[in-house]
């Protein structure tokens, strides 16, 4: 099903998505008509607007969660950077998933259809009792700790994407301020989003969470979030060095490209985290992590909102522990800990 106001890009959708397995039944042009549609026939997955009259997306899904009715829901829209605060929103009540559309020519067309259907089969997938996790709370500003200049000697890796946001926010919440090690967050999304959401986390975290930026070194204390359509590497110096290279698995910031180059310099007090997510980045950093004397940890297949990244790992045999969300960040920082302690 698709809600969106725009009865030409309600068409282009439908156009774009529509294929031997994906079958678009119906149109609703605001939250209210497709409240009202969904009650009489669930569909398998919803392609949300967010701007829309009478009632907008993100109220659209918190209305929809009130009711009991948990649908797989694909935020589809014209975001600007300025924006990117209300997809985070609507990501945390409930979204799973989000592609931005910044104009429509013959050239973004295909890579729109291939995205759209991808995504798509992917969330028909989902469990959609699994979507809605457990908020943090009110986001309240912490008091930072005076972050220390040093380089860290241990980092950790998080590989994130579809129905990560509210777990990497969870983890980083848990971590404390003085955490002897460096943290590096992959998180799968678009170009000028990864700054408003390194900001969020920043706000709900202990430690200091920003967006990295080319030349930042790795300190304690600190998690560097991979900016949008960059791979984020580690090089010799410890340092960040951010690269617009091939996508890997379909994917720009790639979590392996982050996690190999990590264990490189790291070693052994590397430590590996991939959480929910479609498809199969991170596995191969994590079997990387494992091989060079790392510990790695994903999440458990009973609150992923999609069991394939850690899966992934999991077939790999590059994974520890399998670990629901609110364990996690315990279970790295015991982790670091014995690093410290050796």
């Amino acid at each position: 099903m698709i809600i969106n106001d725009s009865a030409y890009m309600s068409t282009l959708l439908k156009d774009l998505v529509s294929t031997e397995t994906i079958q678009v039944y119906d149109i609703a042009r605001d939250g209210v008509e497709g409240l009202r549609k969904i009650t009489l026939q669930k569909p398998d997955v919803i392609l949300l607007d967010l701007e829309m009259p009478r009632m907008d997306g993100v109220t659209f899904i918190e209305e929809m969660v009130k009711r009991g009715i948990l649908i797989p829901t694909i935020l589809v829209s014209s975001f600007s950077q300025d924006g990117a605060k209300i997809v985070l929103d609507a990501l945390e009540n409930g979204a799973i998933d989000f592609v931005p559309i910044s104009q429509v020519n013959p050239d973004g067309t295909n890579h729109l259809k291939e995205t759209l259907i991808t995504k798509i089969t992917g969330a028909a997938k989902c469990d959609p009792y699994k979507l809605v996790v457990e908020k943090i709370g009110t986001l309240r500003p912490k008091r930072k700790a005076i972050v220390s200049s040093q380089a860290a000697s241990i980092v950790v890796t998080i590989a994130s994407s579809t129905g990560g946001p509210n777990i990497v926010q969870t983890i980083l919440a848990g971590l404390p301020a003085d955490l002897p090690a460096g943290v590096l967050v992959v998180q799968h999304m678009p170009k000028g989003f990864t700054q408003k959401f390194a900001e969020r986390l920043n706000e709900a975290s202990e430690i200091t969470v920003k967006e990295a930026q080319e030349g930042d070194l790795i300190t304690q204390g600190v998690a560097l979030v991979a900016p949008g359509d960059l791979h984020m590497e580690v090089d010799s110096n410890l340092k960040i060095k951010l690269i617009n290279g091939p996508k890997r698995f379909g994917v720009r910031p790639a979590a392996n490209v982050t996690m190999v180059s990590a264990s490189e310099f790291f070693g052994a007090n590397t430590v590996g985290v991939t959480l929910t997510g479609m498809g199969h980045d991170g596995a191969f950093g994590m079997k990387t992590i494992k091989r060079r004397g790392g510990k790695t940890f994903a999440q458990d297949e009973k609150s992923s909102v999609v069991f394939g990244m850690a899966k992934a790992a999991v077939d790999l045999n590059a994974v520890d522990q399998l670990l629901p969300p609110e364990k996690m960040a315990g279970a790295i920082v015991e982790e670091v800990k014995k690093l410290v302690t050796k």
